[in-house]
């Protein structure tokens, strides 16, 4: 009789599989979750590594956020919704076990608030610096309407901000610069806006109350007719300036230095126009017939990014400064 003789790697490999010893390597790894999340809600990522079977095979999955700052995620899926993401930048997820690696794109909607630092060139020398906090929100799909609401901020110590927002805003931001710093502490400050029957919530914390952006340097405004044009340098870390002219309010004995409170949606080719928004200076504002003569401030906001476009990340911690730029006389 004849006889057949495998050579000893085949029938090695024979005998493992078919005492189950050589799985079949993995065929794909399927990720599951939503593409599309709400900034505070809870959600996750579900990663399968699935044989040529079709079969799943248990193995160790990594996951990794490639903006952490606006969705992390953790070694079990677990995500934490940060940020609204940038207009054209959407996170990517990934999850990667065996060799085998899936990912997924995901946006963010609702509400989102971030808190910092105010300070201003002229307050007293040795003051704490002032609280800015910011709110904005998105809905999940532009073809949703946008209701009448208002955002509420609740601050440590249970005081609270509110701003409307009103159901034909365009930027759907709100902002306020507060000179109190006393009123405004750091740690947590949460956030709230009901839209279309549903309760949005989410926090920031404020965990440096020292930290605070510089002041432009040789900041001036110079009036020629009605424009005002507003000059100086830039301090590190801003990347966006709200330039803008007002009434005195140095002399306000209850105010001890510039109060901003702003929706952000004054358009800047109104005949009203008093501020100018802008990404390097010189600007120059127009100050429409509208406005009434008589003697007013100079200002220079600079942020680090511009709070009222959705094209960036708005970052959880937002430090604002205003400089005196000089008084402005309309005639």
């Amino acid at each position: 009789m004849s006889r057949v003789l495998l050579p000893a790697v085949l029938l090695l490999t024979a005998v493992l599989s078919a005492c189950g010893g050589v799985q079949s390597p993995p065929a794909t790894l399927d990720l599951e979750g939503q593409t599309s999340l709400a900034v505070g809600a809870p959600a996750s990522l579900t990663a399968v590594l699935r044989g040529l079977s079709g079969d799943p095979i248990p193995a160790t999955v990594t996951y990794t956020s490639s903006q952490p700052n606006v969705i992390s995620v953790d070694g079990q899926g677990q995500l934490t919704v940060k940020r609204l993401t940038a207009t054209s930048r959407p996170v990517e997820l990934t999850a990667s076990a065996a060799g085998r690696t899936a990912t997924m794109l995901v946006t963010t909607y609702g509400l989102e608030v971030a808190v910092g630092t105010y300070v201003w060139n002229l307050q007293a020398a040795g003051a704490a610096p002032g609280r800015f906090v910011v709110v904005r929100y998105r809905p999940e799909s532009e073809a949703e309407a946008v209701q009448a609401s208002t955002y509420t901020v609740t601050a440590p110590g249970d005081e609270r901000l509110t701003c409307p927002l009103s159901q034909n805003a365009v930027e759907r931001a709100c902002w306020w610069a507060e000179a109190d710093a006393t009123k405004y502490p750091s740690g947590e400050y949460r956030a709230s806006l009901v839209q279309n029957g549903v309760t949005y919530t989410t926090t920031a914390s404020l965990p440096d109350p020292e930290a605070a952006l510089g002041f432009v340097g040789g900041a001036s405004a110079t009036l020629r007719g009605r424009d005002v044009t507003f000059a100086g340098e830039l301090p590190a870390g801003a990347g966006w300036l709200y330039a803008y002219v007002a009434k005195r309010m140095l002399q306000t004995s209850a105010l001890p230095g510039p109060r901003l409170r702003s929706q952000g949606t004054e358009p800047t080719n109104d005949s009203r126009s008093v501020s100018v928004y802008a990404t390097a200076l010189p600007a120059t504002l127009t100050v429409g017939a509208a406005v009434p003569a008589g003697a007013y401030e100079g200002w220079i906001t600079a942020m680090p990014s511009n709070l009222s476009s959705f094209d960036e990340v708005l970052p959880e911690q937002f430090n604002v400064s205003a400089t005196f730029g000089g008084p402005v006389t309309l005639r």
